[in-house]
């Protein structure tokens, strides 16, 4: 009747879901350490017909503030032997249930039939016939169900095992003993379905007087075109229910029309609109909170998550869940503040690599609100007392600050994918499945690196029309291609840049950003070594030197222009180059202990922190041609790199002065913080791309000042770029490269 294989797929199913034992207290765990011989012990009693079911353990849950639900808690032993009875019988029933039955039913569901309520209002079925059956489960009659059971088992032992289950008494932790003479244990295994099958009748009466009808488990829901006739059915309904099925009705019993709305399955109906009652969001928002009151952040409450997730998000609109999403921000904050151990934004940050929500906007932007959960809980452990209006401002500035350029940038990798754009989301995806949602509110620069994407054209669309630039790059970082509006083309700028490059003015703009650059070199190695010259005596005894020489060659640059060469660009790539080989000596004492860096390389750089330049680099170079296309400049016409085609000499120009405070800060800093970087194979590792990219961003987001004006360093490159075009256009008397004022 039932073999020894079906108990061992009972029991891992059993196992898998981690089930808590009953009186017994054998967990899991303790049953699967013996776990042969107790199937064994379970298999010959069922052979013998001597299995004694255990007493249900009455345990108590809330149902709302006022009313709590009883359940019964079954033994390890008693909930295999259930499982394995429902996977013999389950498939039986199923032939005589209806489709208007939605509850503990494979490909059925909530979701399906709250889809199923909307169709039958769409179709003009507007009237409501409501009511409610009181305490279903605990009423059910014994011997009603039984018949109903028979012509399914044709086994008198499983039949009579079966009600075992169903008539079995209660006992609390005091072993005293309850009776029961009706109903079927909640919380049983066998339960669901068979509390399905007693309600078969009833599906089957509304089927032969094709209804409009749909129940889930013991909650139902009539539908008729005219007030009369859903009077009618409601009458006949009644009398049903208490004269046949013998159950009992909970006063109430209505109809209405759908107009003024109704309550199923906790989802509110307006007609065919559909959201949540206060109630039920604040019913939501204190499970959350009560799963989530453990010292770790138990399994009990991302499966809530879960499934509140593959529940609520897949009937009501999105934005009906964002004040949960909202409220699960703050549970962190609130748990993270309490944990003393938590003391560093890296700590902090750690803590919350679990964070997850229910709607695709809020979790399209987790690195936003992670970075929100962890400034708080710092500032929170690290408060300073405020005491001036300034201090206030400049805090409060500060964090508005980093949320402004949140998810400014986004790299997608990874072969095969496609992307899309819907309601302001872009989405990403892979083998036709969408994986990814990402909000486009700060969004400014896509880069995407693998081969065999694809994209639309509501995605190309979207991103011209929205400013947002597009760059396909190779494994290296260089862009190959370019995505972006066609309407900036300025061809009497590209006529003065022509104008202007062998003239003073075009000789004025390269000693500036030669200067901008010796200036920027000398400022990162003092902002380093500060603190370096203390612990590592070849830079003490280097730097001095280093600082000197670039310092002359500064003052060699300022007085450049009364040099009257006739390769003047010559002259100050000279100077540029004395520069940067001190600076990159410099480079390799500060990094020489944590790699292999022995002088800069460019092309095929087979090393670690020249690979990880250029890759750098490759991202300034795609934001300066992007700020050069947007403007109007044409991208080939330089006045201090030497005219080489298809090089884009002028995004070299305007680079320069951006290349340490940016790039080689954010490489020094990974390095020195013993950052995991890797090039297995002479190629960039994966994670290390992502480290990178993330701290080149970072330091782009970060603020310094231009011409007097504060403003972050990707805003500062487009303002340059914005000067050099008044300047060549006669709208500025001079133009200013970017100096770093930090160091």
């Amino acid at each position: 009747m039932i073999d020894k294989q079906l108990l061992y797929v009972a029991w891992q199913q059993i196992r898998s879901k981690k089930s808590g034992g009953g009186i017994d207290k054998i967990s899991v765990e303790e049953f699967e350490k013996n776990v042969d011989k107790n199937i064994n012990r379970i298999h010959l009693k069922l052979n013998n017909h001597t299995y004694l079911p255990e007493a249900y353990l009455e345990i108590s849950i809330p149902k709302d503030e006022n009313e709590k639900r009883t359940l019964g808690l079954a033994t390890i032993n008693d909930k295999i032997v259930q499982v394995a009875i429902k996977l013999i019988i389950e498939s039986r029933l199923e032939t005589g249930f209806f489709k208007t039955s939605y509850a503990y039913r494979p490909r059925k569901g909530a979701v399906k039939a709250i889809k199923k309520v909307q169709k039958y209002i769409q179709n003009g079925n507007i009237w409501l016939a409501k009511c409610d059956i009181d305490k279903y489960f605990d009423n059910i009659n014994h011997e009603r169900l039984k018949r109903q059971l028979k012509p399914y088992i044709k086994n008198n032992y499983l039949l009579e095992l079966i009600f075992m289950f169903i008539k079995m008494g209660y006992v609390k932790a005091d072993n005293n003993w309850q009776e029961r003479h009706k109903g079927v244990p909640q919380g049983a295994v066998l339960s669901p379905l068979l509390s399905n099958l007693y309600l078969t009748p009833l599906d089957q009466r509304m089927n032969d007087k094709n209804v409009a009808y749909v129940r889930y488990a013991d909650d139902f829901v009539i539908f008729a075109k005219k007030e009369e006739k859903a009077q009618n059915i409601l009458n006949e309904t009644v009398a049903y229910i208490q004269k046949k099925l013998l159950l009992q009705l909970n006063e109430g019993s209505y109809v209405k029309h759908t107009q003024y709305g109704f309550k199923f399955l906790g989802v509110w109906i307006n007609q065919n609109n559909l959201t949540l009652p206060e109630a039920k969001i604040n019913k939501i928002k204190k499970k959350l909170k009560n799963k989530f009151q453990h010292d770790t952040y138990p399994d009990k409450y991302f499966e809530e998550i879960q499934g509140i997730r593959n529940y609520y998000a897949k009937i009501v609109p999105q934005h009906i869940l964002y004040p949960i999403d909202e409220y699960i921000i703050e549970l962190w904050k609130n748990k993270l503040s309490k944990i003393s151990e938590l003391k560093t934004k890296k700590q902090i940050k750690e803590a919350t690599k679990d964070l997850t929500f229910i709607t695709r906007l809020y979790n399209a932007n987790v690195n936003s609100h992670r970075k929100e959960i962890v400034n708080f809980v710092y500032e929170i452990k690290h408060q300073k007392k405020i005491e001036t209006a300034e201090q206030a401002v400049k805090m409060r500035r500060k964090i508005y600050e980093e949320k402004a350029v949140e998810n400014t940038h986004l790299q997608i990798a990874g072969f095969g994918k496609s992307i899309g754009v819907s309601k302001n989301l872009i989405s990403i995806k892979e083998k036709g499945k969408i994986i990814q949602k990402l909000s486009t509110t700060n969004l400014r620069h896509i880069s995407i690196s693998a081969k065999g994407v694809s994209v639309s054209t509501a995605f190309i669309r979207f991103c011209t029309k929205n400013n947002i630039v597009v760059d396909f790059i190779d494994k290296k970082g260089k862009p190959y291609a370019k995505i972006h509006r066609f309407d900036s083309l300025h061809p009497q700028l590209w006529l003065k840049q022509i104008e202007y490059a062998t003239q003073p003015k075009g000789k004025e703009i390269a000693r500036k950003i030669v200067l901008a650059k010796i200036n920027n070199q000398i400022k990162l190695i003092k902002y380093f070594s500060k603190y370096a010259k203390k612990t590592e005596k070849d830079i003490a005894k280097e730097l001095p030197a280093i600082l000197k020489t670039l310092e002359q060659i500064k003052e060699k640059a300022k007085k450049s222009s009364k040099e009257n060469t006739d390769n003047y660009k010559a002259y100050l790539m000279g100077l540029e180059g004395a520069a940067s080989a001190r600076y990159w000596q410099w480079v390799e004492l500060m990094i020489d202990e944590e790699t292999d860096f022995s002088g800069r390389h460019t092309k095929d750089a087979q090393d670690l922190v020249n690979q990880m330049l250029n890759y750098g680099y490759a991202i300034l170079y795609r934001l300066v041609w992007n700020s050069i296309i947007k403007h109007g400049l044409h991208y080939e016409i330089s006045f201090f790199h030497a005219y080489r085609k298809n090089k884009g000499t002028l995004i070299f120009d305007l680079i320069e002065p951006f290349r340490q405070p940016v790039v080689d800060r954010a490489i020094i800093s990974l390095i020195n913080k013993k950052t995991k970087l890797e090039n297995p194979d002479n190629i960039l590792s994966k994670p290390t791309i992502e480290k990178l990219v993330d701290a080149v961003y970072k330091r782009l987001t970060a603020f310094d000042k231009y011409k007097k004006e504060r403003n972050r360093l990707i805003d500062i490159i487009d303002k340059q770029t914005e000067d050099l075009k008044s300047y060549l256009l006669g709208k500025e008397k001079k133009f200013t490269a970017y100096k770093t004022t930090k160091w």
